[in-house]
């Protein structure tokens, strides 16, 4: 009998239409062994995409486009969020580290 009112209560806890939408525009980017990871990520516009930094060195991700985006420095353990509202494609490397790169593809 508990189990089965655990069950009903977890899947009342179940998120809605609009839960789903703001789980699709979040996006992570890791930072490990000087590298990105994924090199390529592709995503929608209005999404955000954290850059999160598992290495032993602070790194940032910083858009080759002039003023499009700049994490700043991101120390180890730490991470950095920016949204991508318009639509393009945005390479970026690493201040630190220039042999360091990745690309954001933002979709309609």
């Amino acid at each position: 009998m508990l189990l089965l009112l655990f069950a009903l209560a977890a899947a009342g806890c179940g998120g809605g239409q609009d839960s789903m939408p703001a789980a699709s525009r979040s996006r992570t980017e890791n930072i490990s062994d000087y590298a990105y990871g994924p090199k390529t990520l592709t995503i929608p516009a209005g999404s955000e995409v954290t850059f999160e930094n598992e290495d032993t060195t602070a790194h940032t991700a910083t858009s080759k486009q002039s003023g499009a985006f700049d994490t700043d420095s991101i120390a180890p353990g730490k991470s950095a969020t920016v949204t991508f509202s318009e639509p393009g494609t945005f390479v970026y490397y690493c201040l630190f580290h220039p042999f360091m790169k990745g690309t954001v593809e933002v979709e309609q």
